[in-house]
């Protein structure tokens, strides 16, 4: 069983093709959405429909496999099973592929979070100025 249908896990679900198992791709959404696009989208570049894609015509020549959607909830260990808001999926092998969350925390919880180059004021000073070195440019 892959659970999430991003990069990751149809990547996985592509290297399984072919062998001698049954693989469930689990995921909340019926669609991948090529994220490095985006901002093509946010710019009236793109429209949306060109980085969105239907799971199901991604993986659609891959016999050994079965696309559930669900949000996966939890995961029971000792039963070997993915809880999820439909029903309760077992599993022989799991592969969590879910991506990358926002740290929202960390913007709400008012940390005052500086620009790159306002780190540089933070450094150390050795008192001394440097100047720029003269070269010679010539046969």
């Amino acid at each position: 069983m892959v659970v999430g249908a991003g990069f990751a896990g149809l990547t996985t679900v592509r290297a399984l093709s072919g062998k001698p198992v049954e693989v469930v791709l689990v995921d909340r959404h019926n669609f991948h959405t090529f994220t490095p696009l985006l901002y093509q989208v946010a710019s009236a570049l793109l429209d949306p429909a060109e980085v969105a894609h239907p799971i199901r015509g991604l993986v659609r020549p891959l016999h050994n496999l079965e696309v559930r959607l669900a949000t996966a909830t939890g995961v029971d260990l000792a039963r070997r099973r993915l809880e999820t808001d439909v029903r309760p999926i077992s599993y022989d092998f799991l592969v969590l592929a879910t991506g990358s969350a926002t740290n929202s925390r960390l913007a709400s919880s008012g940390s005052k979070m500086r620009p790159r180059s306002a780190g540089a004021s933070c450094l150390p000073s050795s008192g001394r100025r440097t100047r720029p070195t003269r070269r010679s440019v010539g046969a």
